[in-house]
């Protein structure tokens, strides 16, 4: 029975490095089968572990035998040679940002530019191994913005998010969503062969607005009419009797939150403690509330509460009650 000769302990330390740290995979496995070896594992099962054969296990302790650690290395030069240089990966990986959408225009232009034939596994590959994945694309009005607005905006928050942090005010986000029985469709693990259905139709709509800071403290207030000025200027009221300290809150540029009746009310709630801060036109990522709002539409929401107007109502009434304790988000 074939096993390695006895190991010392700076051999056995330089193995267990090398099992875990080396960037090579098979180099990891024959550090491991070496370490299995000295432990007086046979060798068909080391074989087995390494998902190999038995003469290929034995190989590899006769190389370690032979040449110690550097046998258990790839000799340059083993193995196919790449088809594309490191150049033309650089190009490649170009063409598939210019083209993100379709791996087949971009197999084309490679044939067209260099003659050379790839497949659309070896562009995955190449699109992974450049930190690209394929999801889904967000619609964004980020180019409409003013960017130095915006940038004075998010030094703005930051300076409030540090008083926070010192204790000297609370700070919250402030937005309303809307629900009803027409669900936002999420992805989900599925067999394959079949399919979720999530059951949609009209309905009436539950409207949420919601204030939340930073450690998920939550005020919620729903309305199933519609929400003009007056119900959110009664939630700010409602919302400002509960404060013992100054609070900024963040709003965007809605009509609700612009129009001449909430802005009447601005200094009545200064001299209760009640601030408000504005965000720049299409920066809705600085209102931190748009997450939590996505957590519940995408993730918390059962597919059963689309089943009625009832069961839509319970859960997401369940979920606000209990946002904080079993639904929680960092928003650091």
């Amino acid at each position: 029975m074939k096993f390695v000769s006895p190991l010392d302990t700076a051999e056995i330390i330089s193995l267990q490095w090398m099992s875990r740290e080396h960037p090579l995979p098979w180099s990891r496995t024959r550090a491991n089968a070496v370490l299995l070896s000295d432990q007086q594992m046979p060798l068909q099962s080391v074989a087995s572990v390494c998902g190999v054969s038995r003469q290929t296990t034995s190989i590899w302790l006769t190389n370690w035998e032979q040449d110690g650690i550097c046998g258990l290395v790839d000799k340059p030069g083993r193995g196919r040679r790449k088809i594309l240089s490191p150049d033309k990966e650089t190009e490649v990986v170009d063409l598939i940002k210019a083209s993100p959408r379709s791996l087949n225009k971009v197999l084309v232009e490679i044939q067209k530019r260099w003659g050379i034939k790839l497949s659309k596994s070896t562009l995955k590959r190449l699109s992974k191994k450049a930190r690209l994945s394929w999801k889904r694309v967000r619609k964004s009005l980020r180019g409409k913005r003013n960017d130095e607005k915006f940038e004075e905006t998010l030094e703005e928050i930051r300076s409030l998010m540090a008083q926070a942090d010192r204790g000297d005010i609370d700070f919250y986000y402030f937005d309303e969503s809307g629900f009803t029985l027409e669900p936002c469709v999420p992805y989900a693990w599925q067999e394959i062969g079949k399919t979720i259905e999530v059951p949609s139709s009209k309905s009436r709509r539950l409207n949420v607005l919601g204030f939340v800071d930073r450690e998920c403290h939550f005020e919620s207030y729903v309305f199933e009419g519609s929400v003009n000025s007056d119900v959110v200027i009664s939630c700010f009221n409602e919302f400002s009797k509960k404060l013992n300290k100054k609070t900024v809150v963040l709003i965007d540029n809605a009509p609700t939150h612009t129009s001449n009746a909430f802005l009447d009310n601005i200094d009545d709630w200064e001299k209760q403690n009640l601030f408000i801060q504005n965000i720049p036109a299409y920066s809705p990522e600085l209102n931190k509330i748009e997450i939590l709002w996505r957590k519940i539409k995408y993730e918390w929401l059962n597919f059963s509460a689309y089943e009625s107007f009832t069961a839509l109502k319970e859960n997401l009434n369940y979920i606000l009650a209990n946002i904080g304790q079993e639904y929680h988000i960092n928003f650091s």
